[in-house]
């Protein structure tokens, strides 16, 4: 009979349970998050593209419509397409173009008035604040001029190469994008193939939805604002009523802080009393426009709280600045769309125990 092999100390007792279960998931999540982190770093990198394709997008989700409503009729579907990406290429350069030509001539005007705010607020709490004049028109003399137009000229190259690769992606979307998307779906099969086709869909229409009840709630908020200040008597009026539809397509913060500059400007040139009737006409438009205009135009309410909006927004301009905010909430929202959709198909099962 062959002697036992001595066995150490620790071999009497089983590792317990709910050790075990905490290392696997434990391990589990330290994967997850070494992935995250290396999928935010590409993103960093590759912004320009991801942006552009994002933004595309959009753009094909607000066109698909009317091109398919044409594709009814007889029309062709590049020539539809066409025409949708034209449009939306005159409207935003036409957008941009007034924008910036009002903007431009009446910042001397909102930047004194906003000056005038700091002033006050420093004589009337004794706190010393800076000049907002000073922090718009920048400051310092140093650095040569070449670096000094090195610096603008690269932004405006890739904004410019961002918009014509977001455009041309847009047309082929809206060209080729049911082609696209059977070719993706063949790469599947059987139940995961009807769950990619239908959470892809249900992401699509919240796409879609999205931008175009976002794009009436702003002219909306826009309009109702810039009337209000108009009555009121308060200066640059159509500036902030601009300004105001410009920042609501950044949710929550876009249109809190145009509407705080609203306030601003009524303070600095009415005073206190007046600066209150503003911000009573900003809270009522834009409660409005939340709780009446976009539930109606959008059928149904976004697929996530106000909570992940918030955090959706800082999380995207964190990583991709401006841009970043305006594209996070639509893409987290799609996705959220997508997973309940799946999560329903499969009879709303727990997504852990039971």
């Amino acid at each position: 009979m062959a002697a036992e092999e001595p066995r150490s100390h620790l071999d009497d007792r089983a590792a317990p349970a709910w050790l075990v279960r905490t290392a696997a998931v434990g391990g589990r999540l330290l994967v997850l998050a070494v992935l995250v982190w290396l999928l935010a770093g590409l993103a960093v990198k590759l912004t320009l593209v991801l942006v552009a394709v994002l933004t595309a997008l959009l753009l094909a989700g607000v066109a698909a419509p009317a091109v398919q409503w044409a594709g009814r009729r007889g029309v062709p579907r590049w020539v539809s397409a066409g025409a949708a990406v034209l449009l939306l290429l005159v409207v935003l350069v036409g957008a941009l173009l007034g924008l910036s030509a009002r903007v431009a001539s009446q910042l001397p005007q909102l930047r004194d008035a906003l000056d005038r705010v700091s002033t006050q607020f420093s004589e009337r709490f004794g706190m010393s604040m800076p000049s907002i004049g000073d922090l718009v028109g920048g400051g310092g003399q140093g650095g040569s001029a070449v670096g000094a137009l090195v610096g603008p000229a690269q932004t405006l190259l890739e904004a410019l190469l961002g918009v014509f690769l977001a455009l041309a992606l847009a047309f082929l979307f809206l060209t080729s994008g049911p082609g696209m998307w059977q070719w993706l779906l063949g790469k599947f099969g059987g139940r995961v193939r009807e769950d990619v086709d239908a959470g892809g869909r249900a992401a699509w229409g919240t796409v879609g939805a999205y931008v175009r009840g976002l794009t009436i709630v702003a002219l909306f908020d826009a309009v109702g604002i810039g009337l209000g200040l108009l009555l009121l008597g308060i200066p640059l009026a159509l500036t902030l009523a601009a300004l105001q539809f410009v920042a609501s397509y950044i949710p929550t913060i876009g249109a809190f802080v145009a509407g705080a500059v609203a306030v601003l400007v009524a303070y600095g040139a009415e005073g206190l009393g007046t600066a209150a009737l503003v911000l009573g006409l900003v809270v009522l438009v834009q409660q409005l426009g939340n709780d009446v205009v976009e539930p109606y135009v959008m059928k149904s309410r976004l697929p996530i709280n106000a909570a992940m909006v918030l955090i959706a927004v800082t999380a995207g301009g964190l990583l991709w600045g401006l841009a970043g905010a305006l594209l996070f909430v639509p893409l987290v929202a799609a996705a959220s769309a997508a997973g309940h959709e799946v999560w329903t198909r499969h009879g709303s099962r727990p997504i852990a125990g039971g």
